[in-house]
């Protein structure tokens, strides 16, 4: 199980357009960024984010779903839209020392 990711950095057409403190968010609230002739719609909750929303061919990137872990980002390709998430760890480990 992966540990919550504190901080979500929102990337659109490779530039930062917004970093969240997911721990701190009080109330689920939603943001649309547009780029990449089309938009996402972003769902924010405690500890967590997805796409919820988006008119991109495929649709992956609303299929992933929430995710709270900083392993993997949320990607729309066609969207040039890559969120980022950081400050949490796989299964509760900080580091591996070999």
């Amino acid at each position: 199980m992966q540990a919550p990711a504190t901080q979500a950095s929102i990337y659109s057409e490779g530039l930062l357009i917004q970093k969240l403190d997911l721990a701190g968010v009080a109330e689920p609230f939603t943001l649309t960024v547009e780029g990449g002739g089309g938009f996402n719609i972003i769902a924010v909750e405690r500890g967590r984010i997805r796409v919820s929303d988006a008119d991109c061919p495929d649709g992956s990137c609303v299929r992933q779903g929430w995710v709270s872990g900083g392993v993997t980002p949320i990607v729309c390709l066609p969207h040039r839209l890559v969120i980022a998430l950081e400050g949490g760890s796989a299964n509760g480990v900080d580091a591996i020392v070999g």
